[in-house]
């Protein structure tokens, strides 16, 4: 709706109205009393380990059944899942209808993964899945103490402000859903302030954001030697990556826990942050297998246990987990403790000798006055940093020490140019990507 003609043409009071009736009408599809059904069930599996086993087995034998005899990819497959092959991403793509419920009467909800590495995936909901997928993450928002009438900044991928506009205000409000809609797509250094005014004007309660929107803002305050000025209960972030440093100052910016949530389009895996700092693996969401790459890493392939529309089972997702030594959280849920989730193998560099470099959260690191940082790289040997700065701070001392930072990791022989920009270059869903590499491999 936010892309259509008609509301980027209307003036702000009308965007206001219309935004407020499309988020009613997705309340209505998602919150509806389904789903809070579904919500106090879930509540009642995530301290009781026996009960929640024998929901899981129950969905997922449900769902093998309902496969075997509806889904051409699966027919005949039947209730034992070591009957299924593992099947990945090009799978899917290349046989796309065939995991289709061939039977499915109802509405047929048309989405795609984000694509940030490059290969987007369709893939189709039923209503039902929608419901069951808000119940998860509503639970979840009870974790991070949201109660019903909060209000909520909405800081994530929707372009809620046309593309076009130059001056504030960066954000619609969904009077509604008790939610001021932020647009991640205008939040440049000049505009930070505003946004932070916004969220303190309307009295938020609880911010939903991407990691890249919120730690841009985390690093404002940061570099302006202050903190976000008003009480808020948590901030919940998601759908993209959040490093141990980064939920470090967030938390000490907008002094509030961070509670995170790793999910996937293809729903076939969760994983959820607790109020004591712990992500839990959320084996009531989908019937994930842990397989073991090497010391205590593992990749994540997952059933999915809430979409009979199309049925994703044993997906390899591509992410990997590494389990933690503890055996329990003192928050007293059950599920598994992950101790670093290292997220999808698609932002990498190509640093001097040919190798892959992934991990690149540490080149930033004791560099002053940075807001944000994108790696671009286009030919082997050189790589260029883009740069979201203050600067007040971001001198010729702490350029000379990102470009350092860079060879560290990369190799002394890389050429390195560092690019300030208004903005980081953004992913048609609003997401910031770490690198963007063109390197054929």
């Amino acid at each position: 709706m936010y892309t259509s003609r008609m509301y980027k043409r209307s003036p702000i009071w009308l965007q206001n109205v219309l935004a407020s009736v499309y988020g009613g009408l997705r309340q209505k599809l998602r919150d509806n009393r389904h789903t809070r059904s579904l919500t106090a069930q879930l509540e009642q599996l995530q301290y009781d380990v026996h009960k929640c086993d024998a929901y899981r087995q129950a969905r997922l034998k449900k769902m093998l059944t309902h496969a075997a005899r509806r889904v051409p990819f699966y027919r005949d497959k039947g209730t034992d899942l070591g009957q299924y092959s593992v099947i990945d991403k090009a799978t899917v793509k290349a046989q796309h209808r065939d995991f289709l419920d061939s039977e499915h009467q109802g509405v047929k909800i048309k989405g795609a993964t984000s694509g940030t590495t490059g290969s987007p995936l369709v893939i189709y909901q039923s209503k039902e899945s929608v419901m069951r997928e808000r119940a998860f993450t509503n639970r979840h928002r009870q974790w991070a103490g949201y109660q019903k009438g909060d209000k909520r900044a909405w800081l994530r991928g929707d372009m809620i402000v046309p593309g076009e506009q130059r001056k504030a205000p960066f954000w619609r409000y969904s009077w509604f859903e008790d939610m001021i809609m932020l647009s991640s797509f205008h939040l440049t250094t000049a505009n930070m302030t505003s946004y932070i005014d916004a969220m303190v004007e309307f009295g938020v309660d609880v911010i939903q954001a991407y990691p890249s929107s919120i730690v841009s803002l985390a690093k404002y305050l940061q570099s302006c030697d202050t903190y976000y000025p008003a009480p808020l209960k948590s901030v919940i972030t998601s759908s993209e990556s959040l490093s141990a440093e980064d939920r470090a100052l967030i938390e000490s910016r907008f002094k509030c826990k961070v509670f995170d949530w790793y999910g996937l389009f293809e729903r076939v895996a969760a994983i959820a942050n607790c109020e004591h700092g712990n992500y839990h693996l959320l084996n009531d969401y989908a019937e994930v297998e842990l397989h073991h790459i090497d010391g205590n890493r593992y990749e994540l392939i997952g059933s999915n246990l809430n979409n009979s529309l199309f049925p994703l089972i044993r997906y390899r997702t591509g992410d990997f987990v590494q389990l933690s030594d503890e055996q329990s959280c003192p928050c007293g849920r059950h599920y598994p403790v992950i101790s670093a989730i290292e997220g999808r193998q698609g932002d990498y560099l190509v640093a001097e000798q040919g190798q892959k470099v992934y991990v690149l959260n540490h080149i930033p690191k004791g560099v002053d006055g940075l807001l944000g940082c994108q790696f671009v790289q286009h030919r082997p040997g050189a790589v260029e940093v883009r740069v979201q700065i203050d600067d007040r701070r971001f001198d010729e001392h702490q350029r000379q020490q990102l470009i350092s930072n860079t060879k560290e990791r990369l190799g002394q022989s890389m050429q390195v140019k560092v690019t300030p920009v208004s903005q980081l270059e953004k992913t048609a869903s609003g997401k910031v990507r770490q690198a963007l590499c063109s390197i054929e491999e």
